[in-house]
């Protein structure tokens, strides 16, 4: 009886023991083809990433009506020109990346890449770039104390910033758009100021010229905060310029038709009191001041004041002031490859 029921349990052993043996096969040929569709599926992934891995930008200066420095002629047009440098943050980085303008496109000064394909992100740029030390919440802006009152010196001291979010998906095959409202916008008041003379026959000859008014000449650094709201300029409490002084090596001629023409820029400002503008000049050779505290209190980012001032015996006239948008033309599109991490 022993023998017969040792039989049946080495009989039942070896069924038992095929069984897992085919079972393990089973598990193995399973396990074999799933690690060869995921094997299939990565490398179709990642042939699909890197379609997707170039990454373009595009950039406008903002136009409601839609050296190396940005050039604005007398109309207020802004254009970039080759060797330009502006200042790039990208998301949640506070140190900037410079690019700059490179025979008609934005060259990185080190690659760039997407976080991820799903997510909103805010990116950030300033023109122009600065070798001074830079972090997101302080970016030095250009003296507007050192301004020598030419339409040519404007570029030399606009500054430009502009705020974009995006998600990778929702971009045209990932191009991050500063157009539209997300374009680039001038962070100064431009303000331009003709001086026409009385009468033909008169010889006028400006030695000087002042315009005044609380903070509108002070060093300031722009800051990137959470929220475009809670962008803004903070004033350099040491660096505080409240006049802007032009003293002209030679005279400045007052011709019959156009004038003579101020160009400057100052911070927006809305002020307590009005601003002044005063002139030293010479009339048939003989020495005069005028001045005028009719230019009005409230100047506006990214907004162009022209005034016309008439230069009389007894006073300067405001005779036209004329407020516009500081209108610009598009900027080149800006690439970025992507590197995957």
């Amino acid at each position: 009886t022993r023998k017969e029921s040792s039989a049946a349990s080495d009989v039942y052993k070896r069924q038992l023991l095929k069984h897992l043996v085919m079972k393990k096969k089973n598990l193995l040929g399973a396990y074999l083809v799933l690690s060869l569709l995921a094997s299939c599926q990565q490398k179709e992934n990642l042939q699909h990433m890197g379609d997707e891995l170039k990454l373009s930008l595009q950039a406008s200066v903002y136009a409601p009506s839609n050296g190396s420095r940005v050039v604005t002629d007398e109309s207020g047009v802004t254009t970039f020109s080759e060797g330009d440098e502006l200042g790039f943050f990208m998301p949640e980085e506070s140190e900037p990346v410079k690019w700059t303008l490179t025979e008609g496109q934005w060259i990185s000064a080190s690659p760039l890449s997407w976080k991820d394909k799903v997510n909103k992100f805010t990116y950030c740029a300033y023109y122009p770039f600065s070798t001074e030390s830079t972090t997101r919440d302080n970016i030095p802006m250009p003296d507007l104390s050192l301004q020598n009152g030419t339409l040519a010196g404007i570029g030399e001291f606009d500054f430009l910033t502009a705020r974009c979010e995006a998600s990778y998906e929702e971009t045209d095959n990932g191009t991050v758009s500063f157009t539209g409202e997300s374009s680039f916008r001038h962070a100064y008041s431009f303000i331009s100021i003709t001086i026409k003379k009385d009468l033909s026959e008169e010889n006028v000859l400006i030695s000087q010229a002042s315009f005044q008014g609380e903070n509108l000449f002070s060093r300031s650094t722009y800051h990137f905060a959470e929220s475009e709201a809670e962008d803004g300029i903070s004033y350099l409490e040491s660096s505080e310029v409240h006049a802007l002084t032009l003293n002209f090596e030679e005279p400045a001629t007052v011709t019959e038709e156009s004038g003579y023409t101020l160009f400057l820029l100052c911070n927006p400002q809305s002020l307590v009191e009005d601003s002044g503008f005063s002139i030293s000049y010479q009339r048939d050779g003989v020495s005069y001041t005028a001045s005028t505290n009719k230019l009005g209190k409230q100047f506006e980012a990214g907004k162009y004041y022209q005034f016309v001032l008439r230069l009389t015996k007894e006073e300067l006239k405001v005779e036209g002031c004329e407020v516009s948008d500081w209108v610009s033309e598009k900027l080149p599109e800006i690439a970025i490859e992507e590197i995957p991490s």
